[in-house]
């Protein structure tokens, strides 16, 4: 099945997303860049409680959070726009993985209370919603507000009390 759009501005919609999981097996999986065993040393490093909340932001079908899980990482909230891929995935890892959460949400506007959660993985959304034509090096104006929305939002959802990772890894070594 094709599942590439016809221009990369269409990565940017909810349409395209929504259709494309639509036509998906139900098991379908798609990993953007790299996948959970490539990075989990840096993972495991940089997040070194499993205890930590977790936003995992445009969730898809991705295996992330469901290997993260089986590495002892189970309190994953996930997130993504499209209703059709939450609804899958809550299906997929209800029964197998009954702590994680899974919501339709878009990262611009999370329905999350401020300070809630300790890290935020965003693997590829913000590179989505900047597939928009125009020059990259100045992108059109949409651009820039959605991804200023997406880092305020995230911003307002993570613990300030926990200072950053890399200041807590100094006092824990």
């Amino acid at each position: 099945m094709d599942i590439l759009p016809e221009s990369n501005d269409h990565y940017g919609t909810k349409q395209y997303w929504n259709q494309r999981y639509a036509r998906e097996a139900d098991d379908a999986s798609f990993d953007w860049f790299k996948s959970y065993s490539e990075i989990s040393d840096i993972l495991r490093s940089l997040i070194p409680d499993k205890r930590s909340r977790i936003l995992m932001l445009g969730c898809g079908n991705s295996k992330l959070s469901e290997d993260m899980y089986d590495d002892g990482y189970h309190n994953i909230v996930n997130t993504d726009y499209s209703s059709i891929i939450i609804e899958k995935m809550k299906q997929r890892h209800g029964d197998a993985r009954p702590q994680m959460e899974w919501h339709e949400m878009d990262v611009r506007d999370l329905k999350f209370d401020n300070s809630s959660f300790d890290v935020a993985i965003d693997k590829g959304t913000m590179d989505a919603m900047m597939t928009a034509k125009g020059d990259i090096w100045n992108p059109p104006q949409q651009v820039v507000e959605d991804c200023t929305k997406e880092v305020s939002e995230v911003i307002r959802t993570l613990r300030k009390e926990m200072g950053s990772l890399e200041r807590n890894l100094k006092y824990e070594s």
